[in-house]
């Protein structure tokens, strides 16, 4: 294979095995961290990354080496027993503990699904539809139990892709390839689009920048908008509110698409909304988008519309009660159309750093295009 595809594989190859150490060490701390009870509490979701790269990560590593072997590439086994002893030893019996581990605390201990409703502030336990309601301590430790048995697997797999990865590292290691300085500068002439390598960090440099300006922008606007939202209720409330259209929300039971969002409903009816100065009514109609916010990280809809058609001062009462309460906020889709400015700068990161590493691959490839070929050591061997 050639040279750089050689290096190219060999560096990531490694890489990904240092990262799964990596992983491995930090699942085996934060299942211990889970018996600490309330006093540490940690997303539900916290072993989804390391599942992810476990299984993207040993994908990646096969793949490579499909890549390096072409059609003779197969498991090395022979290899696995050039690994430290040591080194086999503690993953066989990380693994080995840990696959049992897993389904003991997924399927011995949980009486269902826990979960929590935002709203209510109910803890329950859902078993294949029936709701059990719970209290925060017996919560706690359910998402403790469920971490720790999901985070069991996770071990497990990691502990597989590093034997896999510990192994192409050892069998590469054996080659003797020519260091990065020993290969000498290609005679052929360098293409017009393989500037300096400088010129592709540079603009791969700006575009992080401009990408981290952007980015920040957007999330500072769209926190500043979910984070005023104006409530109403039957008895009243006089707000200053901009220009522009205006939505009427509800707040929600669940974020989930593929349930009942358990969302109060609306009729224009159901809202009055006056000019403060003059009484002047603003008509209100059925929001045809229904635009879904999560204020305060609460699940909420949009059921009316109205525009205000100046900026001022504006009462706004129900005319009855709705559960789970009502606010009002500015139109989703304005907040969108003012952010095109963040927006654009952000697409202009994109592209730099695009055109940067693809700089940087054309150079790169142009002064490697004569490094003698790299012959890959047999499967059996």
């Amino acid at each position: 294979m050639s040279y750089l595809s050689w290096r190219v594989t060999t560096a990531l190859t490694e890489l990904l095995t240092v990262i799964a150490v990596a992983c491995v060490v930090a699942e085996v701390v934060i299942w211990t961290l889970t018996f600490a009870g309330s006093s540490i509490t940690m997303p539900d979701w916290i072993f989804s990354p390391f599942f992810a790269f476990a299984i993207l990560g040993t994908i990646a590593l096969v793949v490579m080496s499909v890549i390096t072997y072409g059609r003779d590439a197969r498991p090395q086994l022979g290899h696995i027993r050039q690994l430290p002893g040591w080194a086999l030893g503690l993953l066989a019996a990380l693994g080995l503990g840990f696959i049992v581990a897993g389904p003991l605390q997924l399927f011995a201990s949980l009486p269902g699904q826990p979960g929590y409703n935002a709203y209510t502030g109910q803890y329950y336990f859902n078993d294949h539809g029936q709701v059990i309601p719970t209290d925060r301590s017996h919560y706690l430790s359910a998402v403790a139990t469920q971490t720790r048995g999901f985070l069991s697997f996770a071990v497990v797999l990691t502990c597989v892709m590093i034997v896999f990865g510990g192994t192409e590292v050892r069998r590469r290691r054996s080659v003797s390839v020519s260091t990065l300085h020993d290969i000498a500068v290609p005679r052929s002439p360098r293409p017009k689009w393989a500037p300096r390598v400088r010129v592709g960090v540079g603009m791969v440099v700006i575009g992080l920048l401009l990408g981290a300006v952007g980015l920040g922008r957007i999330g500072e606007r769209v926190d500043s908008y979910l984070g005023t939202p104006v409530a109403v209720t039957t008895k009243g409330t006089t707000e200053l509110l901009t220009s522009g259209p205006w939505v009427v929300f509800t707040w929600c039971e669940t974020h989930a698409t593929f349930a009942d969002y358990g969302c109060a409903q609306l009729d224009p009816d159901d809202i009055v909304i006056q000019d403060a100065t003059t009484g002047i009514p603003l008509a209100t109609a059925i929001d045809p988008s229904t635009d879904h916010i999560s204020p305060e990280e609460l699940p909420a809809a949009g059921q009316l519309t109205f525009s205000v058609p100046r900026t001022g001062m504006y009462t706004l009462r129900l005319t009855r009660p709705v559960p789970k309460g009502v606010f009002v906020n500015k139109s989703p889709g304005t907040i969108a159309r003012s952010l095109a400015a963040e927006i654009a700068l952000t697409l202009v990161a994109i592209v730099a750093m695009v055109g940067g590493v693809l700089l940087l691959v054309r150079r790169i490839g142009w002064r490697f295009s004569e490094a003698p070929r790299v012959v890959p050591p047999s499967p059996a061997s």
